[in-house]
């Protein structure tokens, strides 16, 4: 898997100190033209759907578990991964200490049906909702939050995802994979009724 990013927000680098690890996994989920964010209406920034791994919890695990709490959408597929992002800073509970903070993003599908968001204090406290939106909109306000000079060590990391996205061009990539799908199929069809004509030609010689 690609490192995509190292974002070092030590405040100082000081010798040995003991550093806390944590896994988290975010996805993307794209749908024509837009990509279904966490839009926190305190702070008026997206981030994505995702977050740490439980103990013994696999990534994919992981991943459709917080994409139903934090958006109340059930993960159909997990499909290729982006890359990761690896953050370091100061623990805010212990400044004796590190906080190293890896980041996996995967493209996944859900499914149409909603369901009831299962939000922690913090995330309620930050008035998360599901929205689906451009990624124009989505870096515009996230460039504004974080220009800002936003508090959360998340603006900076997934504002840097949303503009390599944007960069990728990902919608185009989904409508030429769709379109080679679509082909097949119909290829797929157009063959098996030119073997059933043959077959039956050869039956009524």
């Amino acid at each position: 898997m690609k490192l995509l990013k190292i974002f070092d927000k030590r405040e100082n680098k000081r010798g040995h100190r003991p550093i806390i690890y944590r896994d988290s996994v975010r996805g993307i989920i794209l749908k024509g033209t837009k990509i279904l964010l966490v839009y926190s209406e305190t702070n008026d920034e997206y981030k994505f759907p995702g977050g740490g791994a439980i103990d013994g919890e696999m990534k994919k695990e992981t991943l459709k578990r917080e994409v139903l709490e934090e958006v109340g959408k059930e993960v159909g597929s997990v499909n290729e991964s982006l890359g990761y992002i690896d953050q370091i800073y100061n623990d805010i509970y212990d400044d004796k200490k590190y906080f190293y903070l890896r980041s996996y993003y995967y493209f996944c599908e859900v499914y149409d049906e909603n369901f009831e968001q299962k939000l922690d204090n913090y995330e309620q406290d930050l008035k998360f909702v599901p929205k689906w939106v451009t990624l124009e909109e989505a870096i515009e306000t996230n460039q504004r939050c974080f220009d800002n000079d936003s508090k959360y060590h998340w603006t900076e990391r997934e504002l840097f995802v949303l503009k390599l996205l944007k960069r990728m061009r990902p919608w185009e990539a989904l409508r030429l994979q769709k379109d080679l799908k679509y082909l097949i199929l119909n290829y797929q069809k157009e063959a098996q009724n030119i073997a059933q004509d043959m077959i039956l030609n050869w039956l009524m010689i």
